[in-house]
């Protein structure tokens, strides 16, 4: 009895414990590109998953949604995200790394934080400032090395 009781148990929290952290979200970064990341958006979600969902832009894809300089085709990334139901994300350490601030970006940007290092002397104001990145997956990506 108590081993049909363990296989059950077992059986029913299988489905929550592989439950993905982040669902709709998808990042680009590291070789994978904003174009990447928005046909995976429009590829992947199916009509059960909820109309929103995330892009969050890591490293040097950043750089293609800054206001001034921006890569031609940033403003065209952040159109055709809003009007499929997307918010693209940037993290504030990216930011920090490549010597931008959220006022840099393209207006609908949103910066975002992870988990603030222990040591306060590590992290400027307006980083302190930045909401906090909208699910686990993105507070681990967005927080400080």
């Amino acid at each position: 009895m108590a081993l049909k009781s363990l296989v059950l148990a077992l059986v029913l929290s299988t489905p929550v414990a592989a439950a993905p952290r982040g669902q709709n979200l998808f990042i680009a970064g590291d070789g994978f590109t904003l174009d990447q990341a928005m046909a995976d958006a429009e590829a992947q979600r199916t009509p059960l998953d909820s109309p929103r969902y995330r892009i969050l832009a890591t490293g040097e894809q950043v750089r293609r949604l800054m206001g001034v300089g921006a890569a031609p085709d940033g403003y065209d990334v952040l159109a055709r995200a809003r009007r499929s139901g997307g918010t693209i994300f940037v993290c504030g350490k990216d930011l920090k790394a490549l010597g931008l601030r959220p006022e840099d970006m393209i207006p609908g940007v949103v910066a975002v934080r992870g988990y603030l290092p222990y040591d306060a002397s590590k992290i400027e104001d307006w980083e302190r400032k930045l909401p906090r990145a909208p699910d686990a997956k993105s507070i681990a990506v967005c927080s400080a090395d």
